[in-house]
């Protein structure tokens, strides 16, 4: 764990991975990476795009090289995974051997709350978001629990829960 040098948060979509993970990086002095974003450089498209152009198995498949090609780099990072990123046992693996991993969670009004309303979801582009959120949970969550560390964000001050993310890397550090 103490060589570990990447922090990787996962969760579902409007948990607050992006967010928390840049100001986290801010605090350790890593670097951040959002791999949605990094996968729309790479693909110069939105994942929007990508989804429609091309379907969510290929997205899956750049995003776990993306990830891969991230992983590998021997720099201090904290990166920010897309929601289904850690479903893929390849990356997960990958993940447990060189990354702390964080999950955020909030509860399904709170992700509605946040993401309802945007239409940059390709996963949400149906009607009924509320259940298509909580199939996601609950496919999800087994494999999210594998994570080293889990945090809820629903209702949080930020810098609150950097103090805490901070404090229990640490122990977490400390004690393997």
């Amino acid at each position: 764990m103490k060589s570990k040098k990447i922090i990787a948060i996962i969760g579902l979509m409007g948990v607050g991975k992006t967010t928390i993970g840049a100001k986290l990086a801010e605090k350790t002095k890593r670097y951040f990476l959002d791999c949605d974003s990094e996968i729309e450089d790479f693909e110069n498209k939105n994942i929007k795009e990508i989804f429609a152009e091309h379907g969510e198995k290929y997205f899956r498949e750049v995003e776990k090289k993306i990830i891969r090609d991230i992983v590998l780099r021997d720099e201090e990072i904290v990166l920010s995974l897309g929601g289904g990123a850690f479903m893929d046992e390849d990356t997960r693996k990958l993940l447990k051997e060189k990354a702390i991993i964080i999950w955020l969670h909030a509860t399904i009004e709170t992700v509605l709350h946040r993401v309802g309303n945007k239409n940059t979801r390709p996963l949400l582009n149906q009607k009924n978001k509320r259940a298509i959120l909580e199939d996601l949970a609950a496919k999800r969550y087994p494999t999210y629990a594998e994570a080293d560390l889990k945090f809820d964000t629903t209702d949080i001050n930020h810098d609150t829960l950097i103090v805490r993310i901070i404090r229990e890397i640490k122990l977490l550090k400390n004690e393997k």
